[in-house]
């Protein structure tokens, strides 16, 4: 052996050594509470993270306590009426969520906790229709017929459209090779990372990279680009700065595991883990808001409600931003440092603004058998993106949901519909004057209402529309404490994919929401909560 390997082999003798001190002073924490504890864990809020990750801990016989300030689960996975008619708060459709695919992920999940038998879910009849200037495209919701579309419309862009479905297919595979990553102590996580380039080669190359870069690559014609890339409108950020990573996961997941509807809207799937969670032997209490968690000698111990109440258990679950858990829930004083620093580091993602329309002419039978429209002003995705923000939604871009189409009655009775619009917005638009902020509203409610009629003219007379109702980032804000009543989290930008971890500074304190890592979304939140509970029962030793 010559002098140079002698001396390579020295250096990774010392750092494997390190790392196995640093994992076994890493895997030292504080002690437990002792005494008799209420519960085994507390989880503040019953949105889609909180009610997984208690179904999950239920499941393996932890005594669960879930709070939730509001009179009903769900978070924003909820309804609420107007009239005969029902509007869905959220979700469109729900990825991976379903039977009979490849039923990787979500469904498995799903099944796991036994939530899949508590609810009717079915796919969608199409993923979506993209109307861009000079292009009006509906694409299926399976890799087959979405390839096949667009090779219809652009056969000499077949290569590139194979491609990308190859390199969605690997990078996807790459996560759930790496999926218990977050589990690893120091010594064999560090390991795995120092591994990634060789056997997760599709997840290295993309993590630093956008989706532009991803449809550079594929693409030549500009309006494919533009129709592919549509769905950057559900993660966040514009194409050009958007990270490639959650757009290639995500259109893995719908094309191969499909795309859900919830029946009885997303409150069914709320209800449905909710009852889970009580059969299972937990506890799930509403009009209950959880204003501090209770520390002793660093360890948490409890909580406490605005009505004076005390709950004591040995974990807690936190379903909020990480600025609520981290400044009111436990303080700024007891955090470290560091996690102050990367959180106050990140950038939010942005809000949303939108209207619920209920309808007095039936839209399918005129014609309209779509469910998930997308117009855009502009080709360009940074043009819509800084229109929406800018609070000119009379351009930009508008997400037109015909929850009616879903096949689903609890919407709208016979020969009616329900419609739903969705644009980005930032909470700086909207005024603090009470009388001003509803003026303004109204206003840009009727500005999203003439862009949707682009694409549905019977929008256009307001003799059609019975409700219309609109809410706002202040509406988000004020529903959920996110803060600037941001629903994504962190922006997911090359620079900040992994977002903030399901850990805190606090050894028995977890986060569980869209501000972590497995990203965003009904489902994601969903993973987060498995996520969160996994780690519990990891310390617990339950398998």
């Amino acid at each position: 052996m010559n002098q140079k390997h002698k001396t390579a082999k020295c250096i990774l003798l010392i750092i494997l050594l390190f790392l196995m001190v640093v994992s076994l002073f890493g895997c030292t924490t504080k002690n437990l509470p002792t005494q008799k504890t209420d519960y085994d864990v507390i989880v503040i809020g019953a949105g889609m993270g909180g009610l997984s990750a208690a179904a999950h801990l239920a499941l393996k016989g932890q005594k669960v306590l879930v709070l939730e300030k509001h009179d009903r689960v769900g978070g924003s996975t909820s309804n609420f009426k107007r009239g005969e008619f029902t509007f869905d708060t959220a979700l469109h459709e729900m990825a991976g969520g379903g039977p009979g695919k490849l039923d990787r992920g979500l469904f498995q999940l799903l099944k796991a906790t036994g939530v899949d038998k508590k609810v009717e879910l079915y796919e969608v009849p199409d993923f979506y229709r993209a109307v861009f200037p000079g292009v009006d495209i509906t694409l299926p919701p399976n890799w087959e017929g979405f390839k096949s579309e667009l090779k219809k419309k652009w056969p000499e862009e077949a290569a590139g459209i194979d491609k990308l479905h190859t390199l969605c297919a690997a990078l996807f595979g790459d996560l759930m090779e790496l999926k218990d990553l977050f589990r690893y102590g120091a010594v064999r996580g560090t390991l795995t990372k120092m591994m990634v380039p060789l056997r997760q080669n599709t997840f290295y190359t993309w993590k630093d990279r956008t989706v532009k870069d991803l449809m550079d690559l594929c693409f030549k014609n500009e309006d494919l680009k533009a129709v592919v890339s549509q769905l950057w409108v559900y993660y966040g950020a514009p194409v050009e700065k958007q990270s490639a990573l959650i757009f290639m996961a995500a259109t893995e997941s719908y094309l191969s595991d499909g795309a859900w509807h919830v029946k009885g809207t997303s409150q069914a799937l709320a209800e449905g883990y909710a009852t889970r969670i009580r059969e299972m032997g937990g506890t799930v209490k509403t009009h209950t808001l959880v204003t501090k968690i209770i520390l002793e000698n660093g360890v948490a111990t409890g909580v406490r409600t605005a009505t004076g109440q005390k709950y004591t258990a040995r974990y807690i679950v936190a379903n909020t931003d990480p600025y609520q858990l981290a400044y009111n829930l436990i303080g700024k004083d007891n955090m470290t440092e560091a996690y102050i620093k990367k959180l106050e580091s990140m950038r939010p993602g942005n809000s949303l603004f939108g209207v619920y329309l209920g309808l007095n002419v039936d839209l399918k039978a005129r014609g309209f058998r779509d469910t998930e429209i997308f117009f855009n002003t502009y080709r360009d995705s940074t043009k819509n993106y800084e229109a929406m923000m800018t609070g000119d939604f009379g351009k930009g871009a508008v997400s037109i949901t015909v929850y009616s189409n879903l096949n689903d009655p609890i919407y709208a009775p016979k020969g009616k519909s329900v419609v739903k619009l969705d644009a980005y917005s930032d909470i700086s638009v909207w005024p603090k004057d009470r009388a001003a902020y509803l003026k303004l509203k109204e206003q840009k409610m009727d500005e999203l209402i003439a862009l949707a009629s682009n694409v549905i003219p019977e929008l256009k007379d307001p003799k059609n529309i019975i409700v219309k109702e609109g809410y706002t980032p202040k509406t988000i804000q004020n529903y959920t404490l996110n803060k600037g009543g941001v629903v994504y989290g962190f922006e997911i930008t090359p620079d900040q994919w992994e977002k903030m971890p399901n850990t805190t500074p606090i050894a028995n304190v977890f986060i569980t929401s869209n501000w972590t890592q497995a990203w965003h979304g009904v489902g994601s939140c969903q993973l987060n909560g498995w996520r969160a509970a996994r780690l519990i029962l990891d310390k617990e030793d339950i398998e």
